[in-house]
């Protein structure tokens, strides 16, 4: 037992040189290269982190994610031998007496692998078996959490991991218990039923146990076919895997937490239409029902430049002493990540760039925000990322500000009288954040051309402005790109933007927010 943990720690150590080096390597032959390591070893070492794994195959850089998306479905299995003898213990004899047939060659998972096997009655069933010896592995991978925090978080020195990993171990705990995700998986199954457009696998609790999850078979293409689907199937499979994901969050609180590509298939049903076929329920975000109504105030006052955010996100959990120094910052902090709320339209993923602006808007105070957030919100982030992700690929825009209405228009009573306390001054309100951007053309004193945008068309400026213009504005080193990030850095304040004087013509341009 020794030996095997320290060839695992040595691996261990191993894979952190790996994933520094994708983190500070400046040549990307080199990063690459260190990626398909990284991804070997990770699954190799199967357990947690293979899981980690799988979370940078859902990366927004299709380059930075493709080495580890053979960790989402083609991990190397079990030999069959070690499966039948698991098999054989849980079920009291021959695996023949439960199965007529099984298939020897599993699908390897992070913390188990799954035989595809057909009952004596006839059913196709999946036949999920955990790895031996796995939860001592994933509880010694734990203790090593420092190394690997970059994939999850960039953490750096000075946090206080112990809530996180406390967290962090409860998922993991139930995610190796069987029984535990039988339980959700029912659940989930009775919720789901009343939807009709997401497939939850039957589970035969008789021959299921701890170590051991038998569930009714059932067939789905991969996310990589789906792609090649006519365009009104991937906006129809889009709009549902949204309105799925929101109403399981504000109606439900109870949310599939692992939506890594190999926990997905889908397919057409003949009388619904584009299916979601839902595998693997060991992990699941639940959120109480003040917390949904918090979470779901605090979007609908982003969407609607109304009340104070720093309020709604310490009654969330967040650490209000971190938040604090912060708190002018926080408005334009939820409009950035809300975003796909706030527009009436469909949305456009691609145009989002939220790292980007969220690092301009907060600077070195990003630590601040990171760092407040509760642990037990992990898993909803995780969901939530898991959506974009999902969308993002489908290439289809929806509107998410209408997959949101009928959700608020049920809660609407819950809302109204929902008691938020108020712990900060005008400058952390929306009030705070410009309204209109502002363009204005003047020729010989007289207005010519005078246009308003809503302000979140900052960043679309450089679009708004004719090629001609944008080289007037260039010879003039004038940076638009600059401006837009400068405007974020001020957090979207009302204010002066650039003018652009121009005598010989008698001209000027003058752009602002107000």
């Amino acid at each position: 037992m020794r030996k095997t943990i320290i060839g695992r720690t040595m691996s261990m150590a191993a894979m952190a040189k790996d994933l520094r080096t994708v983190r500070l390597a400046d040549d990307e032959a080199v990063r690459d290269n260190a990626r398909r390591h990284l991804a070997q070893r990770m699954g190799k070492l199967r357990g947690l982190p293979q899981k980690l794994g799988q979370i940078l195959s859902m990366s927004d850089e299709e380059a930075s994610a493709h080495p580890f998306s053979e960790l989402t479905d083609a991990a190397k299995p079990l030999p069959f031998e070690t499966v039948r003898s698991i098999l054989e213990s849980t079920w009291g004899g021959p695996i023949d007496m439960v199965v007529s047939d099984i298939d020897p060659h599993g699908r390897a998972a992070s913390l188990g692998q799954v035989h595809k096997a057909v009952l004596h009655s006839g059913e196709q069933v999946a036949v999920k078996v955990a790895y031996p010896g796995i939860r001592q592995a994933v509880m010694n991978d734990l203790k090593m959490l420092g190394w690997l925090s970059g994939p999850v978080g960039d953490l750096r020195r000075g946090f206080d991991m112990s809530a996180y990993r406390g967290e962090i171990m409860r998922n993991l705990n139930e995610e190796l218990d069987y029984t535990k995700e039988l339980s959700h998986q029912k659940r989930y199954a009775e919720l789901a039923l009343q939807y009709g457009t997401v497939v939850v696998p039957k589970v035969f609790e008789t021959w299921s146990s701890n170590g051991v999850l038998v569930s009714a078979w059932e067939d789905g293409v991969t996310l990589e076919e789906v792609v090649r689907w006519p365009a009104p199937d991937r906006r129809e499979l889009a709009w549902r895997l949204l309105q799925h994901f929101l109403t399981m969050v504000f109606d439900h609180g109870f949310v599939h937490g692992d939506p890594h590509p190999g926990n997905y298939r889908f397919r057409i049903d003949p009388s619904r239409g584009p299916t979601i076929v839902l595998y693997d329920y060991g992990s699941v975000a639940t959120l109480s029902p003040h917390d949904r109504m918090v979470l779901l105030k605090l979007i609908a006052d982003t969407a609607a430049n109304r009340g104070d955010p720093m309020g709604l996100l310490v009654e969330l959990g967040f650490d209000a002493a971190l938040l604090e120094p912060i708190g002018a910052k926080l408005p334009a902090v939820c409009k950035i990540l809300f975003e796909p709320f706030c527009q009436v339209y469909k949305f456009d993923l691609g145009g989002w760039h939220r790292r980007e602006r969220l690092d301009d808007v907060l600077g070195d105070d990003r630590w601040n925000f990171r760092m407040a957030g509760p642990a037990r919100l992990i898993l909803l982030m995780r969901a939530f990322r898991g959506v974009i992700f999902y969308l993002d690929r489908l290439g289809e825009e929806v509107s998410w500000e209408r997959a949101l209405s009928g959700i608020l228009a049920r809660h609407e009573s819950s809302l109204a009288t929902l008691p938020i306390p108020s712990t900060s001054t005008c400058a952390s309100t929306f009030d705070a954040l410009a309204k209109h951007l502002r363009i204005e053309v003047r020729r010989q004193g007289v207005t010519k051309v005078s246009l308003t945008f809503p302000a979140g068309s900052i960043e679309n400026l450089p679009a708004l402005l004719d090629d001609d213009l944008a080289d007037r504005i260039r010879q003039r080193g004038i940076d638009i790109h600059e401006i837009v990030r400068n405007c974020r850095r001020g957090g979207y304040a009302p204010g002066e933007l650039f003018v652009l004087e121009e005598p010989d013509q008698d001209r000027s341009l003058r752009v602002w927010m107000e």
